[in-house]
């Protein structure tokens, strides 16, 4: 019989490349089999024959027989279970202590309708996974008779940590374990030392050797596991399944110099509060490889410069060169400050690990730090001193440089994507490492100067939340005179109100394409500011010219909060507006007598009559 055709096949005869054919559950213990491990004997019923209408009673019946009869338990085992993005755990049905044949027959028959319940079906969406391709298989297999059970992650699910591994076990069968409906037993071993144990399901033994079945089940299929178990009466050891563990953190490069590294996410610096886009960190890798080759730095591939490295797309930075370097070791863990305290605090205890300890010589590219420094830090410091001299007229110079800068014209609409991104990294790339540049960063550094400056100075006089909201008024700010913008197009759609409060802004945005919606300046905004975008980083993400959904959904807000003296535009007028004279203070508030007098009537006075 041709594989294509088979209705029935024994798990002894499944392998992993069969998964179209038995699932993805099936194909693993066939594995598991094939490499000697214990697994309860049974068989598949496979897609083929599940997928033709009728389920195969007959052949079900026989092959139920040759198992033996008696209990059996009845599983899914879909194309798209298992999968090392996801497991589809419990999203469709299992019968347990199925005993007969017709009992059997009927249990298929549910397990394989199961493919289509509600939750099945959310789960598919959730994940992306396309419904029209994903086939079912049913597993029965004999029930181990268990008198302990669980389930076992041969690396941490919560910390992520490799080395470790995570028993759970309960007396009798394991579905409490996997329902969440039992407290179970908890074992933690790092390596093959217990660190953590709780109950006494278990001996040290049998967790070990647990354990040891967890690392041999990880090498087979070459990842994490999640494995269910059981022990029999006699106490012998049962695989009942194992799928890749699907929740942890991708590990960051495994093939660095001199492990192990110290990585920083810093991509939530930068508003990132998901994932890259793939394109977007390939672009924004490539980009960082170009700078620093720009300035002699080595490296032949994308990645391969200092300090930026891309784990589960995620934006991190390497920061082990300047722990281990001796100069810039000492302030290293108060420049985490911006992280918080706890980073601060986790940078400061690696200050006794040995491994990141201070070693001789400069252990980052100097040579290329040097170029950088010689060829940006004189520009950028004439920059800086010219802003504040005349700020308008630096102002203007940063206002030209933009423009010049968008008016560079790419190959065209005509050039397919691999050509654009080569003109962003080449052509477009140099001319923003121009003399425009030194026009526009020389002013951006003045800038943040001017707001740092008076937190310090007034140190002790005045709090940051207090210099933050005067320095909240100050003109010229893009991003303020943005969401003023934003206040002002609220109010030109405050006569639609329930229109743009009721409508969901995703309808709104389609809307708007489709040219339906009342005029409230939108099509003048995004002219304006249609190239930002909230993670606007990640050049993957659409453009709100693109996808317009999330300033309605400001301007939603705006239209829903009460306003007046509270509204954006009034509050930053009076950020920005100069105060009036103070009341003159009691000229006796040094020795005051204590009587009344003519300046009793201000409040500073603390003898008031």
């Amino acid at each position: 019989m041709r594989e294509r055709d088979a209705t029935v096949i024994g798990l002894d005869e499944v392998r992993r490349d069969m998964g179209a054919l038995v699932g993805g559950k099936a194909a693993g213990l066939g594995e598991m089999i094939a490499a000697g491990e214990r697994v309860p004997p049974g068989f598949c019923v496979t897609t083929t024959a599940l997928s033709s209408g009728d389920v195969p009673a007959r052949e079900i019946a026989e092959a139920y027989r040759r198992l033996g009869g008696g209990p059996v338990a009845v599983r899914s085992s879909a194309t798209a279970e298992d999968l090392p993005e996801a497991s589809f755990a419990g999203q469709q049905d299992t019968y347990l202590d199925v005993d007969g044949t017709d009992a059997v027959v009927d249990a298929v028959r549910r397990c394989r309708d199961s493919l289509e319940n509600a939750r099945a079906v959310a789960y598919r969406e959730a994940n992306e996974v396309d419904g029209s391709d994903t086939r079912i298989a049913v597993v029965v297999q004999s029930m181990v008779d268990a008198a302990t059970a669980g389930v076992m992650f041969t690396a941490d699910p919560i910390t992520g940590s490799r080395s470790r591994t995570v028993v759970d076990a309960v007396p009798g069968l394991g579905t409490g374990v996997v329902d969440g409906t039992a407290e179970p037993d908890h074992y933690v071993l790092d390596e093959d030392r217990i660190v953590e144990g709780r109950g006494g399901c278990l001996s040290e033994d049998r967790v070990r050797a647990l354990a040891s079945a967890g690392r041999r089940l990880q090498r087979l299929f070459r990842s994490p596991q999640d494995v269910e178990w059981a022990h029999d009466r006699d106490g012998g050891l049962w695989l009942l399944q194992s799928r890749p563990v699907t929740t942890l953190f991708p590990l960051p490069p495994q093939d660095v110099p001199d492990p192990p590294r110290l990585y920083m996410e810093v991509g939530n610096m930068q508003g990132m509060l998901r994932p890259f886009t793939p394109m977007g960190l390939s672009l924004l890798e490539d980009m960082w490889t170009h700078g620093w080759r720009a300035f002699g730095a080595p490296g032949e591939t994308a990645g391969s410069t200092p300090f930026m490295v891309g784990i589960g797309r995620r934006l991190y930075v390497d920061i082990t060169s300047p722990l281990r370097d001796p100069w810039s070791r000492s302030g290293l863990a108060r420049s985490m400050e911006v992280y918080g305290p706890r980073v601060r605090a986790a940078v400061e205890h690696l200050y006794d690990d040995p491994r990141f300890a201070p070693r001789p010589g400069a252990s980052f590219p100097v040579g290329t730090v040097l170029a950088m420094a010689v060829a940006l830090l004189p520009p950028i410091v004439l920059g800086m001193g010219r802003a504040l001299i005349d700020p308008p007229a630096a102002r203007a110079r940063a206002y030209e440089a933009v423009d010049r800068w968008r008016s560079l014209r790419g190959p065209g609409a005509e050039a397919d994507a691999a050509a654009r991104v080569e003109w962003v990294l080449d052509d477009a790339f140099d001319a923003l490492l121009g003399p425009d540049l030194v026009e526009v960063i020389g002013p951006v550094g003045a800038g943040l100067l001017t707001i740092m400056a008076p937190a310090a100075l007034l140190r002790g006089v005045a709090s940051r939340e207090e210099t933050d909201t005067v320095l909240g008024g100050a003109p010229h700010n893009v991003t303020t005179r943005m969401n003023l913008e934003l206040w002002r197009m609220a109010e030109r759609a405050r006569a639609h109100h329930d229109l743009f409060t009721a409508t969901p802004p995703g309808e709104l945005a389609e809307r708007y394409l489709r040219g339906e919606l009342p005029d409230v300046g939108m099509a003048e905004f995004l002219d304006r500011y249609g190239h930002r975008t909230a993670a606007e980083v990640d050049i993957g993400v659409p453009r709100w010219r693109e996808d317009p959904t999330q300033v309605f959904v400001v301007i939603a807000e705006h239209l829903r909060s009460p306003g007046g003296e509270q509204a954006p535009d009034r509050r930053h007028a009076r950020t920005g507006a100069t105060p009036g004279p103070r009341p003159p203070r009691s000229p006796c508030w040094r020795n005051c007598s204590g009587g009344p007098c003519g300046f009793a009537r201000y409040a500073g006075c603390s003898r008031r009559s």
